[in-house]
């Protein structure tokens, strides 16, 4: 691979691994459209690259997170086994469907979500909302269900499953959203070896790719993760929101063949 790729693979994992850290998305839902969209890397090569960096680099920020206690391990293992289990036959599914298929699902994916959350961060609330611990059965059922959803999602476009599993243990589970980021980056990590295990079976990850986002994402990550507990809730959904929301315009734009 040409010097000048991994050299910019490296500086934009920098700064998506800041970003990662401090919205608990495992970076991937930042990295992959920067992979297909500015380095013009093939789809399924940037979600595998993506997935397998995603665990060396989560571990960066769930280890500060552990030390500051703000993960709810309860949560955290009572999801992660159906999410993995998810990951793994979302990568199956997209090692046999077409690039442009897997493009248009990420790009309107991320725009659902990056939506949802900027009208939660626009959304003023004053009420308190309990832990997992307090949470009806049926809340956690439908957690359960939706857990492994993102599961899914994360095994076919290398996106960690952060991105649906903070706003479920945010809004669903009532986990405060520090909390939430913090529980999701440590659960990222053993979400994307699920699905990193089907894509290295078929040695489609770039080794060297996989090295100098790891490089560049876990300083960021670092970083990141150091800030959280200095940023508001609301600042910390904003500056995910927009930025996601400009990813996946992009992507939705490129499959449209409009960019």
């Amino acid at each position: 691979m040409p010097a000048l790729t991994l050299f910019l693979l490296f500086i934009g994992a920098l700064a998506v691994g800041f970003v990662s850290a401090i919205s608990g998305i495992g970076g991937g839902s930042l990295i992959v459209p920067y992979m297909i969209l500015v380095l013009g890397f093939d789809v399924r090569v940037a979600v595998a690259t993506s997935l397998v960096a995603i665990i060396v680099t989560s571990s960066v920020a769930a280890s500060q997170y552990l030390k500051d206690r703000i993960v709810d391990l309860k949560t955290a293992l009572t999801l992660e086994p159906i999410t993995t289990i998810g990951a793994i036959i979302g990568a199956l599914i997209t090692t046999s469907i077409p690039p442009n298929i897997i493009k248009a699902g990420l790009g309107f994916i991320l725009l659902y979500v990056s939506l949802s959350m900027l009208a939660k961060a626009l959304r003023r609330r004053s009420s308190k909302v309990s832990a997992m611990g307090k949470t009806s059965s049926t809340r956690k059922t439908i957690a359960l269900l939706v857990s492994f959803f993102a599961g899914l999602l994360s095994g076919m476009f290398g996106i960690g499953g952060g991105v649906l599993k903070v706003p479920i243990m945010a809004g669903l589970l009532g986990l405060p959203i520090k909390t939430a980021v913090a529980t999701s980056s440590f659960m990222v990590g053993l979400t994307a070896t699920g699905g990193s295990i089907v894509y290295v079976s078929k040695g489609i990850p770039d080794p060297s790719a996989v090295a100098a986002l790891a490089l560049g994402i876990i300083p960021g990550a670092y970083l990141g993760a150091r800030k959280l507990e200095k940023l508001r809730p609301r600042t910390v959904r904003l500056v995910f929101a927009i930025i996601l929301l400009y990813a996946a315009i992009r992507l939705i734009l490129s499959v449209a063949h409009i960019l």
